[in-house]
C-alpha cells in the first residue's frame, strides 16, 4: 500500500490554496486557547502537521506563525474576557460546572506564580485553555494581560511548528535511504499520541463519577436476583475467598468473550479476515531494516519472562511486606491472564507469519496481549490507589503507552493479527476490571507506590533488557521479510516478462534515484567478484551509529558510509560503491531480490538500481548520501564491466543481463 498519492494530492493542494492554510492555523489556534475547549481539540498535533508541511516547503512559516500567534491571542482574550466578566459565578455556568478542579487548579497556579502563569500556562498543554480565564476570574487588569499574553503567543506558536518543521525537513532523507521509515514514525508518533490524548481526555471526568458509578452498580447488583449471586464474591468485602473471586470473574470474562466471537470474530466470517490482511499487507510494505531492530526490541515486552518474573517480583514483596490481600489479587490477576491467553490461543486464528517460519523461537501463541494487558494495566490499578490524586493518572498513561507500543511492534513484525490482538487488549482490560473492583473493594492496609513501582518498572527493565541481548539477533533473521516466490520461465522473462516486473523501488516523490535500471539472473558473490577487478567495492552494513556519524560538521566519504535502502520492506542482497577517479563521483550498485525464480534451475532473479551518490549537508549540521539517476555513459562503463554477462538493452533504462 502506498502513500505517495493521496499524500502528493494533498500537499498540492495546499501549496496551490496557502490562504487556507492560513486560515485552518488561525481557527486552530483560537479554539485550542478557548476556554476549557482547547482540552478537547488536539490543536498541537494539527500544528505539528502545518509545520511539517512548512518543513518540506509546500507553505511559508511567516503567515503561519503570525495565523497561529493571532488566533492564539483571540482566543486567549474571550477566555480572560469570559472570566473578568462573570468572575467566581464563571465557575457555576456549565460547562465550566463540570470540571470544578481543573479550574481550582489553574486558580492555585496563578496563586503561585501570579503574572508568571500567563505564560508558563500558555506553553503547559492542561494550563493553556484555563490560565485567561483563570487570570480574568482574579481582575488581572486587561493591558497588564494583553502585554504579557502578546508576548507569550509570538513565542509559542514557533515552539509547536518547529519540531514539524524538522520532521518535514527530514522526511526526504528517511525516503532516501528506507522508503517506508518516515511513514513508519508518523504512524507510530501518532498512535503514542492519540492514546495519550484519549487517556488524558476520559481519566478526568472518568475519575470524578468513577466512584459515584461504582456504588450505583454494586447496590444494583445486589438487589438484582440473579446477578446478585455472580456478583456478590467480587464485590462483598466481607468475603474475600480467592475461589469465589475467580470463579465468578472468570465466568463474567468468558461470558464476554463469547458474546464477541459470536458478533464479530467468527473465524468463518469475512470480517474481520479482510482487515486484518489488509493491516499485515501495509505493515509488510513498511518493513525497513532501520525499524526492524527497533521493533524486535519493543516485542521483547511481551516474552513470559519479563511480564510473569516482574509480576513474581512484585507478588514476593507485597506478601513479605504483609499486604496479602494485595498480593492475592494480584495473584488471582496474573493466574485469570494466562487463562484468558490459553484461551484465546487455542480457540482463534493462528499467528500470520510466526507459524511460516522455521524458528522455534517465536511459536508462542498470537494472544499474548491479553496476559502483558492484564500484567501492566492491572499494577497500574494497585498503584493508582497509592498515590496523590493528581497524579493516579500517570500510572494509567504509562501502561497504555507501552501496551501501544508493544501492539505497534507485532502488528509491524507480523506477530499479530489485528483483530485478534485488539480482543486479547480487551479481554485483559475486562479481567483487569473484574479482578479491581473486587480489589478496591478490600484494599485496605496502604503500600508504598513508589516502592512497588521500583520493583516492578525496575525488575521489567532489567528482564526486558536481557530478553532483547539474548534473543534480538535472532529473531531479526527469523522475522526477515521474505520475497514471494514466483516461478517464471527464463526464456520467457528475457523475450516479454521483464516489463511485467515493478518498475520503481519506491514512489515516494522525494527520492530522485526510484526506478530499477537493471535486471540481472547472477549470484551476487559473482557480480562483487567480477566488478571487484574494476575497482567496486562491498559497502559494510551501517546502524544507528550512522546518525552520529551524520552529524559531522565536515562529512567524506571515509566517514560518513551509505545506508542500505529498502524494497518491500526487504534490504539489499548487495551493495557495491565505487569511487570514480580524479575527483569524480561516488557510483552504487544496489540487488534485492524480486521473488521471481527463473526455471528449468530455479535461479534468482535480482532487480538493480545503479546510482550516483551525491553528499548532501542539511541545515549545515545534518549530512547524508542522495542517489542520482546515471547518465547513459556511466551506464556504459557498467556494461564493460560486466561484459562477460549476456546483455540486452530493451528499453532506454533498463538492462538485462544473464551469466
Amino acid at each position: 500500500m502506498e502513500s505517495a498519492g493521496w499524500s502528493q494530492e494533498l500537499l498540492n493542494w495546499v501549496n496551490a490554496n496557502p490562504g487556507w492554510g492560513v486560515l485552518i492555523v488561525f481557527l486552530v489556534a483560537f479554539f485550542e486557547s478557548l476556554v476549557l475547549i482547547g482540552i478537547l481539540l488536539p490543536g498541537i498535533m494539527i500544528l505539528f502537521g502545518v509545520g511539517t508541511l512548512i518543513g518540506l516547503g509546500v507553505i511559508d512559516i511567516v503567515p503561519v506563525w503570525l495565523a497561529a500567534s493571532s488566533g492564539a491571542l483571540l482566543g486567549d482574550t474571550l477566555s480572560f474576557a469570559l472570566g473578568y466578566r462573570y468572575r467566581q459565578h464563571l465557575l457555576d455556568i456549565w460547562p465550566f460546572s463540570r470540571y470544578p478542579g481543573m479550574m481550582d487548579r489553574g486558580i492555585q497556579f496563578f496563586n503561585s506564580h501570579g503574572a508568571k502563569s500567563v505564560v508558563a500556562g500558555r506553553f503547559i498543554g492542561p494550563l493553556r485553555p484555563v490560565i485567561p480565564a483563570v487570570v480574568g476570574i482574579m481582575r488581572m487588569p486587561p493591558s497588564s494581560f494583553i502585554a504579557v499574553d502578546l508576548a507569550a503567543c509570538i513565542a509559542w506558536a514557533p515552539t509547536f511548528l518547529i519540531p514539524g518543521f524538522l520532521f518535514g525537513a527530514s522526511l526526504e532523507v528517511a525516503s532516501e535511504y528506507t522508503g517506508r521509515l518516515a511513514m513508519v514514525l508518523v504512524i507510530g508518533l501518532f498512535s503514542l499520541w492519540l492514546i495519550w490524548w484519549l487517556m488524558r481526555a476520559i481519566y478526568e471526568p472518568l475519575a470524578s463519577r468513577s466512584a459515584r458509578w461504582m456504588r450505583h452498580g454494586i447496590r444494583w447488583t445486589r438487589r438484582h436476583p440473579k446477578l446478585g449471586r455472580l456478583a456478590a464474591p467480587l464485590l462483598d468485602p466481607a468475603r474475600p475467598e480467592v475461589l469465589s473471586i475467580s470463579a465468578s470473574g472468570l465466568l463474567l470474562v468468558v461470558i464476554f468473550w463469547g458474546l464477541i466471537m459470536l458478533l464479530f470474530l467468527s473465524p468463518f466470517a469475512a470480517q474481520p479476515q479482510a482487515l486484518d490482511q489488509s493491516v499485515q499487507d501495509l505493515a509488510l510494505s513498511l518493513r525497513n531494516e532501520l525499524a526492524d531492530p527497533f521493533f524486535v526490541a519493543v516485542s521483547q515486552l511481551s516474552r513470559w519472562q519479563v511480564t510473569l518474573l516482574s509480576s513474581a517480583a512484585v507478588f514476593f514483596w507485597l506478601h513479605g511486606a504483609g499486604r496479602s490481600t494485595a498480593a492475592m489479587h494480584w495473584l488471582v490477576a496474573i493466574g485469570g491472564g494466562w487463562l484468558i491467553q490459553l484461551l484465546l490461543a487455542w480457540g482463534l486464528r493462528a499467528t500470520p507469519q510466526v507459524m511460516e517460519v522455521s524458528s522455534e523461537l517465536l511459536r508462542s501463541p498470537s494472544s499474548v496481549m491479553s496476559l502483558t494487558t492484564v500484567v501492566f494495566s492491572f499494577f497500574a490499578v494497585m498503584i493508582a490507589g497509592e498515590v496523590r490524586r493528581k497524579h493516579r493518572q500517570w500510572p494509567y498513561l504509562a501502561a497504555g503507552l507501552i501496551l501501544t507500543l508493544l501492539l505497534l511492534a507485532r502488528l509491524y513484525l507480523g506477530l499479530e493479527w489485528l483483530s485478534i490482538s485488539l480482543l486479547g487488549v480487551l479481554l485483559g482490560l475486562a479481567w483487569t476490571l473484574v479482578v479491581g473492583m473486587a480489589y478496591r473493594q478490600r484494599a485496605i492496609l496502604p503500600f508504598s507506590g513508589a516502592l512497588a513501582g521500583l520493583i516492578f518498572y525496575g525488575s521489567a527493565s532489567v528482564l526486558f533488557l536481557w530478553q532483547v541481548n539474548d534473543h534480538t539477533p535472532e529473531e531479526l533473521v527469523a522475522l526477515h521479510s521474505v520475497a514471494p516466490n514466483q516461478l517464471m520461465s527464463e526464456q520467457i522473462w528475457w523475450d516479454e516478462a521483464w516489463s511485467e516486473l515493478p518498475s520503481e523501488r519506491t514512489r515516494s516523490l522525494q527520492a530522485l534515484s526510484r526506478r530499477f535500471n537493471m535486471q540481472l539472473v547472477a549470484e551476487p558473490e559473482v557480480i562483487a567478484q567480477t566488478l571487484q577487478k574494476s575497482g567496486w567495492e562491498p559497502e559494510s552494513p551501517s546502524d544507528w551509529l550512522w546518525v552520529i556519524q551524520a552529524l559531522n560538521p565536515d562529512p567524506d566519504q571515509a566517514t560518513l558510509p551509505l545506508l542500505g535502502r529498502a524494497y518491500q520492506g526487504r534490504t539489499e542482497s548487495l551493495l557495491l560503491r565505487k569511487q570514480m577517479p580524479h575527483g569524480g563521483p561516488l557510483l552504487t550498485l544496489r540487488l534485492w531480490d524480486s521473488g521471481v525464480r527463473l526455471q528449468p534451475e530455479a535461479r534468482t532473479l535480482y532487480l538493480a538500481q545503479v546510482s550516483e551518490e551525491q553528499l548532501v549537508q542539511r541545515f549545515g549540521l545534518f549530512s547524508y548520501w542522495r542517489a542520482q539517476p546515471l547518465v547513459a555513459e556511466q551506464m556504459g562503463d557498467l556494461r564493460a564491466e560486466l561484459g562477460q554477462f549476456e546483455q540486452r538493452q530493451v528499453s532506454e533504462d533498463m538492462l538485462l543481463l544473464l551469466r
